[in-house]
């Protein structure tokens, strides 16, 4: 079977150990970690000062950091500020780092991530673009063109929630060249879902593979085997419901892995 990745917007309030040690029980070989404020309301950042905590849990259960989340190219302050975020993180053993460019238009947007692209590198990190839906690089198109632009050997973080709410589909994926489909970060939603929730959906209430309506077989077709596959669909209605943040892993993992096999693609 593929490994996966429990990504931290999942279970976003578990702290970076915490998560490690669910994740392995739950069956996952990987998380991502959200290292770089702000992070979403609730959540829990992960700070130097957990290091020890962190490393012990990796050794502990062979779960490794993968990625680490999220650097916005679009704010006021120089790329050089991420840089002991990005330190810590490679600390951890991490591979990836996600940038995103939220914020009003400005046309160095391709330089910064350069720079960005440059600075993880200099700690062995790949620097990544995700495009979203509330962002100013939105489509799989979008973020190839940027990596382009910025002339470096990047990929792009495909979410399936913001492949469906940009009304992106199936094609685009598939006319991407796949070297530049990194990162899939997999999770399922209803197509007919109002305008005014797409926020919600997006940071606190997804869909776990096989509840809603998304194409998700056909998106896990479509993407690269060389790929990084990952969980990322947080449920706050399962929290609600009093589910512990184990069940909540196991349930994804399980709904994850049956799409696959449905796909054929595990």
């Amino acid at each position: 079977m593929r490994p996966l990745s429990l990504d931290c917007l999942t279970i976003l309030e578990a702290p970076a150990a915490d998560m490690i040690r669910i994740a392995a029980d739950a069956g996952y070989s990987m998380v991502s970690v959200w290292v770089q404020a702000p992070i979403l309301p609730g959540g829990v950042l992960a700070a130097p000062s957990m290091t020890a905590d962190i490393q012990r849990a990796v050794r502990e259960t062979g779960v490794t950091v993968g990625n680490l989340e999220v650097f916005n190219l679009n704010v006021a302050e120089p790329i050089a500020a991420y840089k002991s975020a990005l330190e810590f993180g490679a600390r951890l053993g991490a591979s990836t780092a996600t940038a995103i460019n939220y914020g009003a238009p400005r046309p160095d947007i391709a330089d910064r991530f350069a720079e960005f692209y440059a600075l993880a590198a200099s700690f062995g990190l790949r620097g990544l673009v995700e495009p979203i839906s509330m962002g100013l690089t939105r489509t799989i198109k979008d973020g190839i063109d940027l990596i382009q632009a910025a002339g470096v050997d990047s990929g792009v973080v495909l979410d399936c929630v913001h492949l469906m709410r940009t009304g992106s589909c199936v094609r685009d994926i598939e006319a991407a060249d796949p070297r530049r489909i990194a990162y899939v970060q997999i999770c399922d939603g209803m197509l007919n879902l109002p305008p005014e929730l797409f926020g919600l959906e997006g940071t606190t209430e997804r869909l776990y593979p096989g509840e809603g309506d998304f194409p998700l077989l056909d998106i896990l077709r479509a993407v690269p085997a060389t790929a990084t596959l990952a969980l990322e669909a947080p449920s706050l209605s399962r929290r609600e419901r009093g589910e512990s943040l184990l069940q909540r892993a196991q349930a994804a993992i399980m709904a994850t892995r049956r799409a696959l096999v449905v796909a054929g693609v595990n």
